[in-house]
């Protein structure tokens, strides 16, 4: 038997009032009526999740208690009303929204005269805790405030007399029709404007990390929106009295009551759980959230990610009705009393005041492939501002004849295949697809990924919103605007010749996550079966479905290889094969970083996915059957090293001197210029017995490199932990670590790649100063580092349960042992690192540092104490054993920081 729902609460106005009256103050009643009736509503809710009725119903339950706080405040009857206006004035009140209230006055004198019991109300309401904006005016301060402030008109036309002279709300209302001011035209363009402007501040993009119920794109705000500019037009604006007026039909009123429906739902757990006004989906409580709504795990997808799918589709689908709603009033009745200009285009189409209007209604259902057809007429006529809201209803009527026999139809692939190859508006017009629920039909597995979303920090957008961006940046590579931030990719655009290869990688890449497995396998088998469909040629099939399959590749390689060991460039240029493929995946790769999360395509990201593909792409010219041998390399590198710094006034016995026996890995991870650059800072340093700590960039080009930290000393025990402590501390981000001890000296030869808190090279030479001097005192005594770093941190890293995972192999040609470690992102994490390698007499040789949102993925290479790479089982499960408990008191210690 299923369970009765808690009882709705409510209030005895007649009793309350008797209670005020009996009083000596008011608080002592009205406080414990206010507590019980919250939670009476969040218990039904919690029981119903039924939003719809507790919204209204809280608006009423304060309507109550107003009124009886004012009667018991004795007011006047007439000159002063309260009146409710806003969300509050429409009849809708969440847990924490703005009670917003009007006191209105028939004059200056009713105030004056009135002044002290209406500042007495408000401080009452204040010390009752109840969330209240307010404002004190006369009807002709309404009047003229409403003339110049849109929001303050919106809020007239919503508003509701509660206690005090009703004549005075029924004389506002008068005086703020629309025969009087902002009529309807006006108030439309200015709402229009508004809608822009508020989409454009939260990223003019449905999808967001942590979205606004209210206020994103296809959010509360724009439902309300259409219904305030039909208010202005036809004096009403509730949604069932829209479609009444034939406004809306049956579908749209519905569907629009179902999103109103769930993002109150939403907006209601929000306001609970958070225990304040909260219209952001805060990752705190995003799990929360989607456990009361009732979205639970499953094999495929955490609740949260079901729970983050469905708002996001609920988002395009409401916005795109809200577009559609809009562009209809505007055609319909705003220009009711204008002459039509009318552009024919063909037989079927035309251009009705620059908006793409269907003549024939019968045409998608006779002709079916000009559900496709419609997008490529739209993006080969420059001169159409958008599609016309007949055509839009047309399109969303007939969009069910997209099944397997209209996909498998060779005329409609082509239609397709001609929109992808046209030179401009591909991506505007894909996109407008997908929002009319024709991309999503045309290709399922697209289909099946739009909405979707990943519950981690490095994915900032949904899959479909982030094959879009990847799609929009390939395209703006063509203009000049990109070149000095992307010049190899600006260069290599205008060398591609069958540019939608690019496009449709782009498109398919990510279609593989909605399927069990690994999704880059899954994205080429899915792009090797359009491609056929579509009847490309094999070698563009292949090069599509190879790109999908491969596009995590290059990116994974310049974070972990070593770029400048010929051994591992040239295993990356058989993978390559030919300089074709190099180039189309270096496109790719540098697309599909950039737009899944800006903030990614750091300065030393670029350098290093530039210094990968130039060293590969001079492995391919080598010839894959000529790789360089490594003994040679060293060779040639130590003897230009020689040369420049002979050239600098060193003798070739003081340059062997300071070399010492570093070790080949030294030669070939530091190359030529860095390696005179530290020769010649450690002969200026001396014999002197402090660190030497020299700072500089990578790179002198504009857009790409990193600053570079170079430390030499005696090695000691701490070093490494000692350094990235105070790195650390420093608010420095470390992407790269090359630790290297000479064999006989025994001296550290280390460098650090860093990036300041907002991943860009340290410039300021004030900084730079600061920096060396702090790491030198720090340096001059290893032993006294602090591992528990005094930075916050960030509020989101905190919600995300990272399981630390750490593995460990040998790697038999460069004979170290490889460490990698998976752990949330927390600062001080590699001090602590450090010190757990010190315990175990580990000898650090370098490390990769890669952050991906909420975890790092960082490897370490190692040797035991005795210089050899790790090989007793019951060490190394001791060490493993030892970084997983370290790092789990690390992230708990930081996170209370």
């Amino acid at each position: 038997m299923d369970a009765v729902a808690p009882a709705l609460p409510s209030i005895d106005s007649q009793q309350l009032l008797a209670d005020l009256q009996a009083a000596v103050s008011p608080l002592p009643v009205v406080k414990p009526v206010l507590k019980r009736i919250q939670e009476e509503a969040h218990a039904y809710f919690r029981a119903t999740l039924d939003a719809s009725t507790l919204v209204p119903l809280r608006a009423r339950l304060i309507d109550q208690i107003l009124q009886c706080l004012w009667q018991n405040s004795r007011l006047p009857a007439t000159d002063l009303a309260l009146v409710a206006v806003g969300g509050y004035g429409r009849g809708e009140l969440h847990p924490h929204s703005d009670i917003d209230v009007l006191l209105l006055a028939r004059n200056e004198a009713a105030i004056n005269a009135n002044s002290e019991a209406l500042q007495g109300f408000i401080t009452l309401l204040w010390d009752l805790k109840l969330d209240v904006g307010h404002s004190v005016r006369t009807l002709d301060e309404c009047v003229s405030e409403a003339e110049k402030d849109l929001t303050i008109i919106t809020n007239m036309m919503e508003s509701r007399s509660l206690a005090g002279d009703t004549e005075l709300h029924q004389l506002l209302k008068q005086a703020t029709a629309a025969d009087k001011i902002w009529p309807a035209q006006a108030f439309f363009n200015a709402k229009w404007q508004e809608v822009q402007a508020r989409h454009r501040k939260h990223n003019d993009s449905e999808y967001n990390l942590e979205p606004n119920v209210k206020n994103s794109p296809g959010a509360l705000r724009d439902i309300q929106t259409i219904t305030w500019v039909t208010m202005r037009h036809f004096g009403q604006g509730s949604l069932l009295a829209l479609q009444d007026k034939g406004f809306l039909t049956p579908f749209e009123f519905e569907r629009l009551e179902r999103s109103r429906h769930f993002l109150w739902q939403v907006r209601y757990a929000l306001h609970m759980l958070a225990g304040r006004e909260e219209d952001r989906l805060l990752f705190d409580l995003q799990r929360e959230i989607a456990e009361l709504l009732g979205f639970a795990d499953d094999k495929k997808l955490l609740g949260v990610e079901r729970f983050m799918s469905r708002f996001y589709r609920n988002q395009l689908a409401t916005t795109e009705l809200s577009d559609l709603l809009l562009l209809h009033f505007n055609e319909d009745f705003m220009k009711c009393d204008k002459v039509n200009e009318i552009e024919t285009l063909n037989e079927y189409f035309v251009l009705c005041n620059g908006y793409l209007q269907l003549i024939d209604k019968d045409l998608f259902k006779r002709e079916p492939g000009w559900l496709l057809q419609v997008f490529l007429l739209m993006a080969k006529t420059p001169q159409a501002k958008g599609i016309h809201s007949d055509t839009i209803r047309a399109l969303r009527d007939h969009r069910n004849l997209i099944n397997d026999e209209y996909r498998a139809n060779a005329g409609h692939n082509q239609i397709f295949m001609q929109l992808m190859r046209n030179r401009s508006r591909v991506v505007r017009e894909l996109s407008r697809m997908m929002r009319y629920g024709i991309l999503g039909r045309y290709i399922p597995e697209f289909g099946h990924i739009i909405g979707m979303m990943e519950h981690d920090l490095f994915h900032i957008y949904t899959v479909d919103e982030h094959s879009f961006r990847m799609m929009r940046f390939l395209r703006h590579l063509r203009f000049g605007d990109v070149r000095e931030r992307f010049p190899i990719a600006s260069r290599l655009i205008h060398k591609v010749q069958k540019k939608e290869i690019l496009y449709l990688a782009a498109l398919l890449h990510d279609t593989g996550k909605s399927i069990e497995g690994d999704h880059t396998a899954n994205g080429g088998d899915i792009a090797a079966a359009f491609c056929r469909q579509h009847n490309l040629r094999p070698t563009d099939s292949h090069m599509v479905a190879w790109l999908c399959a491969s596009h995590l590749t290059m990116s994974q390689a310049s974070q972990r290889l070593d770029l400048n060991n010929p051994d591992d460039i040239h295993q990356f240029a058989l993978e390559m094969g030919d300089q074709n493929h190099l180039d189309l995946l270096y496109l790719i790769s540098v697309a599909d970083i950039v737009s899944t999360n800006p903030k990614l395509w750091t300065s030393w990201r670029a350098e290093q996915m530039r210094d990968l593909y130039r060293n590969t792409q001079a492995a391919l010219r080598r010839g894959l059957g000529n790789p360089i041998n490594k003994e040679d390399w060293i060779e040639e590198i130590q003897q230009e090293a020689i040369s420049k710094l002979t050239a600098k006034g060193l003798s070739e016995e003081r340059i062997l001197q300071i070399w010492g026996e570093p070790g080949d890995d030294y030669f070939l991870r530091e190359g030529i210029d860095n390696i005179v650059w530290q020769t010649l800072e450690i002969h200026a340093h001396g014999s002197s017995n402090k660190p030497l700590v020299s700072i500089r960039p990578t790179s002198d080009r504009q857009f790409e490199g990193a600053t570079q930290i170079f430390i030499f000393m005696k090695d000691q025990l701490n070093l490494f932990a000692a350094t990235t402590a105070t790195l650390d501390q420093l608010n420095l981000n470390i992407q790269d670590a090359r630790i290297m001890t000479s064999e006989q000296e025994h001296n550290a030869v280390d460098t650090y790649i860093v990036l300041d808190e907002n991943n860009e090279p340290i410039e300021d030479p004030q900084r730079i100063e600061k920096i060396r001097a702090t790491l030198i005192e720090a340096l001059s005594h290893p032993e006294d580092y602090s591992t528990i770093i005094q930075r916050r941190t960030p509020r989101a890293l905190k919600q995300f349960q990272v399981e630390t995972q750490v593995s460990m192999s040998n790697d038999p040609v460069m004979q170290r042992t490889v460490l990698e470690v998976i752990a949330a992102d927390r600062p001080g994490l590699l001090a602590r690192m450090g010190a757990i390698f010190a315990e175990f007499g580990a000898q650090m040789q370098g490390a990769k540092i890669l952050t991906e949102g909420e975890r790092v993925s960082d490897i370490f290479f190692i040797l035991d104490a005795n210089g050899q790479p790790f090989s007793d089982a019951e060490q190394c499960h001791k060490l493993k054993d030892a970084i997983i408990h370290g790092l789990e008191e690390q992230v708990e210690a930081q996170s209370a920081v």
